[in-house]
């Protein structure tokens, strides 16, 4: 996988996780429940950022997705 694939999938998955964040904070503060997310233990890699604008395919945007999801299972799991 070349760096401007891997920068499309972390961009594709933390948009992922902020969208996720604010759900459950609409969610449960519909509910009446106050959340105090915990923030999360990110491991970033820093590469030298891409020069050109990243393109997001639907291929590349699936994969982040489908990674996150396995990420979120383990994490229940624990």
């Amino acid at each position: 996988m070349d760096l401007q694939q891997q920068d499309a999938r972390r961009a594709a998955a933390r948009a992922f996780i902020e969208s996720l964040d604010k759900l459950q904070e609409t969610l449960c503060s519909d509910a009446g429940q106050v959340v105090t997310p915990e923030p999360e233990a990110v491991e970033e890699v820093v590469d030298h950022p891409s020069e050109t604008p990243v393109e997001i395919n639907l291929d590349t945007l699936e994969q982040a997705v489908a990674d996150i999801e396995r990420f979120m299972q383990a994490k229940k799991q624990d």
